[in-house]
């Protein structure tokens, strides 16, 4: 069997196993549980492309942008204050903890510190690799950790009766399977989305497969115009792609020596998720917005995760892709400037070593 179609088929028995479990996410966490076991424990060869992933982006971002209205975007330009506010003391945090790894594991500061920031990996990860003395390695280990634990938690948090996720309803995703219908005008809106996202990509946007798709049918809904709806079975379809696409990052073979700091940075992620909710409670009060949407908006995870977490409890999505949007922008044009100047001081110089 093809490695592609063998993954489909292991992702679609998880995402299927967990919705039957009433398990929040379930296609996604379900996937990305299951292929990462057949991976590991069987000698089945599955392979994911990065296309069907930025597929899975491409149908995110289309859902994020039907969110946006004229009266979300001046709520949005009225929120930037609060969103330098808690972009700046999600990154203050998050240094903080990367101290308490750097010296709890005697790995070098800068690059717990570049590992720590929660700014997306592949962004991370490109700027471990334009300074010296970063170990990529703990960057990528740092990035992955977080971001799948932010994955994890996350949703059993707003599902939770403590967030009270469960009450605002199913979303998309959990409703009653249907055939989807394909008019005329989904198609072409789709067609325009995944245009979006390649020339996002062409003018080097950050996650371009995601971001082209939100400006360009943002751009429509803001400007009235009718945009057809996201059919519930390509959500679906998304949070496969995503999980599965997600459960190779799950492997940590070439680590097995760094078992305490792994721990670590387990541990940190958590911190960080808690400090988030301390945040979460001062931004609801900040603005006139739930708490449900104020914490999946300070949610350290990437924005496509955050968006679906949103979109299947009925979240304020364009208000967490603001937040989203503004931290990964803030950190991929100010941070590198930051840490540039940071690292020549001489408690890094010190500690840059394993």
């Amino acid at each position: 069997m093809h490695p592609i179609l063998s993954a489909f088929i292991a992702g679609v028995i998880g995402g299927g196993l967990f919705t039957l479990l009433h398990l929040p996410l379930s296609w996604l966490l379900g996937s990305m549980v299951s292929v990462f076991l057949i991976n590991k424990w069987t000698t089945f060869e599955l392979a994911w492309p990065s296309y069907l992933r930025d597929l899975g982006l491409i149908i995110v971002g289309y859902a994020i942008g039907q969110s946006f209205s004229q009266k979300t975007m001046i709520e949005i330009f009225t929120q930037l204050p609060s969103m330098l506010t808690m972009t700046v003391a999600i990154i203050a945090f998050s240094m903080v903890l990367a101290y308490i790894t750097s010296k709890m594991t005697g790995i070098g500061l800068s690059s717990t510190i570049t590992g720590s920031i929660p700014g997306g990996l592949s962004q991370m990860v490109a700027l471990g690799e334009e300074m010296k003395n970063i170990d990529l390695t703990v960057v990528t280990i740092l990035q992955v950790i977080r971001l799948l634990s932010v994955i994890f938690v996350v949703p059993f948090m707003v599902f939770s009766p403590l967030l009270a996720g469960g009450g605002t309803g199913p979303g998309p995703a959990g409703r009653p399977f249907e055939l989807p219908s394909f008019p005329l005008g989904f198609v072409l809106f789709f067609m325009i989305a995944i245009a979006a996202g390649f020339m996002a990509r062409r003018i080097h946007l950050p996650t371009p497969t995601l971001l082209g798709p939100i400006l360009v049918i943002g751009g429509f809904m803001v400007a009235e115009l009718p945009v057809p709806h996201m059919p519930g079975l390509f959500i679906i379809l998304a949070q496969l792609s995503l999980g599965i696409y997600f459960s190779f990052m799950m492997n940590f073979s070439s680590s097995k020596s760094m078992g305490k700091f792994i721990l670590w940075s387990l541990f940190t992620s958590l911190c960080l998720l808690l400090g988030c909710v301390g945040l979460s409670f001062l931004l609801s009060r900040w603005h006139d917005v739930s708490f449900l949407t104020a914490f999946i908006s300070m949610a350290p995870g990437g924005m496509a995760e955050m968006a679906l977490v949103g979109q299947a409890v009925n979240a304020d999505l364009s208000i967490i892709t603001g937040y989203h949007l503004f931290r990964i922008l803030f950190i991929l044009f100010i941070i590198p400037a930051i840490l540039k100047g940071l690292f020549k001081l001489s408690i890094f110089q010190k500690g840059n070593h394993d």
